[in-house]
């Protein structure tokens, strides 16, 4: 039941501290989430709705915490909410889609470390393991907001089996304090 929960709240960012790295970037057009943040806030300010930022996802992150694709999830303030997606390929944001959000979708109002030290946690918490287990693996990362059970900037990491889709582990950090509360297997 809280992984499939957890599985449907990731699958919500998939459309539209100091921590050691992992090692060398295997892909140099890779960066982390943060890295163009400030580019995807100006765009989306250029929308002129008051978009907030609910979260920064992407589907094929390396180990050490970079992609060259992210995705940044806003959404408006209006009844009912509409959010949008600002995607990050190539080094270049720009809008992807618009649609309608469920009310009452938290929004990242405080700081939250960066994509490079959330996998160095999650690294050191079952993932170079799993990783070592299972060669052919994609690693998915999304810092947001939940709005249940508690509504708290989290990052979550879902690191899956190529090979074998029921093996899985997943990991919830504290964005802020890098305490991980719940590793799903």
């Amino acid at each position: 039941m809280k992984a499939s929960i957890m599985f449907c709240f990731l699958g919500m960012f998939w459309f539209g501290c100091s921590h050691s790295s992992v090692g060398p970037n295997p892909n140099p057009a890779s960066y982390t989430a943060k890295y163009r943040l400030a580019e995807a806030n100006s765009v989306a300010e250029s929308y002129g709705k008051g978009l907030q930022l609910m979260s920064v996802s992407s589907r094929n992150v390396n180990p050490d915490g970079t992609s060259d694709t992210w995705s940044f999830q806003y959404s408006d303030t209006l009844i009912p909410p509409t959010s949008y997606v600002f995607h990050c390929k190539s080094g270049v944001v720009g809008f992807d889609s618009a649609c309608p959000t469920g009310v009452g979708a938290g929004h990242i109002t405080q700081s939250w470390f960066n994509s490079d030290s959330a996998l160095s946690i999650a690294e050191h918490n079952g993932g170079s393991q799993f990783r070592a287990q299972n060669p052919r693996y994609t690693i998915v990362a999304s810092v947001g907001i939940p709005v249940v059970p508690n509504p708290r900037t989290e990052w979550y990491i879902a690191y899956q089996s190529n090979d074998n889709y029921s093996n899985f582990l997943m990991l919830r950090i504290d964005a802020n304090s890098g305490e991980v509360y719940a590793i799903e297997r």
